[in-house]
């Protein structure tokens, strides 16, 4: 994936401005920004975020001091050129070991001390363990930092959030143009991909797929749609760094009666959910309101594992306000968050359906991003 969001320095100065007061509040003499270049959408990109650049190749790493001063390690010689291009860090290096590449750099630059490691979560062991052995340094984990700095995207992304919803309409729009008898549910998903990469989504995580009874989510695979299968999309773009989740369910043919009472179900969870999305509600009572909809139609039991889970998360790589929509979240919904909702349920009688959308938490409520219906779409066979 590409960002442009490197050419915003006033957004990269608050940025190293906010790490720096952490720094010397919690008495770290540097703080190494990790990556492995396993990207989650549900997870801050430490190395995006403090430098713009997605990372590519086994080990990336940004070394931040005290005074401010970055450099940024990488592992690939060939990607130096678009790193150059994209970051606002001047200093930037190709190391053939990585660990051997961070002690020189420290070495060199004098630092000592406790040195925090953002990434430590998602760093190898082995690489720690390496970077332990450093002279006159002490790791400590420093994840906290950047999930507490990184909970709003912020006004300066809204209009990447919203071209992101865009792409996301067009994804849907492509299953109701595109799907057909006998296709595999794999080209239909790709039908998808291919209209939002054509209208600029850097990346995506989609799950399409359709059957006469489904259980859950997966990636698609090769099974031939039929008349009467319910299609069921989780579309995810990203633009700018910035992703947005729309869940909607369609069914190839005529809807039966009770495919649209029991969709109804969720239509009702949706709606009372997202009057629940205000400025000081704390984020559980989303799923509580939720999981009362479906209990009070006799639904209880598939409300928890196995059959559910979350009702809803944060969205990652440059901001993530909290991980998942559950009873037990205690966070507070503040003004500027940026999250899906999603009552997705399998019913006995129907199997897995899915309605949700992302949201952007204003003074008066949640404003839904994407213009695509919340109701059951079919498509004509």
């Amino acid at each position: 994936m590409e960002t442009r969001v490197a050419n915003e320095s006033g957004v990269f100065r608050k940025k190293v401005a906010s790490m720096r007061e952490a720094m010397r509040r919690e008495g770290l003499s540097a703080v190494l920004f990790y990556s492995s270049g396993q990207l989650s959408m549900l997870e801050i990109n430490p190395v995006l975020w403090i430098s713009g650049v997605l990372p590519m190749g086994p080990h990336t790493g940004v070394v931040l001091s005290e005074s401010g001063e970055a450099t940024i390690l990488i592992s690939l010689s060939w990607d130096l050129g678009r790193v150059r291009e994209k970051t606002w860090i001047q200093d930037a290096c190709v190391v053939d070991r990585f660990i051997d590449g961070v002690s020189g750099l420290l070495r060199q630059q004098g630092i000592r001390g406790e040195v925090g490691i953002v990434g430590w979560a998602f760093m190898p062991a082995a690489v720690y363990l390496g970077l332990e052995k450093i002279p006159a340094i002490k790791l400590r984990p420093a994840d906290k930092i950047l999930s507490t700095l990184a909970r709003f995207p912020g006004e300066e992304a809204r209009a990447a959030i919203q071209q992101a919803a865009e792409m996301a309409d067009i994804g849907f729009g492509a299953i109701l143009k595109k799907a057909r008898v006998g296709m595999p549910e794999h080209e239909l998903a790709a039908e998808v991909e291919y209209a939002m990469r054509a209208r600029g989504a850097e990346d995506n995580f989609g799950m399409v797929t359709a059957s006469d009874h489904g259980h859950c989510t997966h990636p698609p695979q090769d099974r031939r749609i039929e008349p009467g299968d319910i299609i069921i999309a989780e579309i995810t773009p990203a633009c700018e760094g910035h992703f947005i989740q729309l869940c909607r369910t369609a069914v190839m043919g005529s809807a039966s009666p009770l495919l649209r009472e029991k969709f109804a179900i969720l239509e009702e969870a949706m709606a009372k959910s997202l009057e629940r999305v205000r400025v000081g509600n704390k984020v559980g009572e989303v799923a509580q309101v939720m999981n009362q909809v479906f209990s009070a139609y006799g639904y209880e039991k598939y409300c928890r594992p196995p059959y559910m889970r979350v009702r809803g998360h944060g969205l990652g790589f440059l901001s993530m306000p909290f991980p998942e929509i559950v009873d037990e979240n205690e966070a507070v919904i503040e003004e500027g968050m940026c999250f899906v909702v999603h009552p997705n349920q399998y019913l006995p009688e129907t199997g897995y359906l899915m309605l949700g959308d992302t949201v952007w938490v204003e003074a008066s409520g949640p404003r839904r991003l994407t213009t695509t219906p919340l109701k059951l779409f079919t498509v004509e066979v």
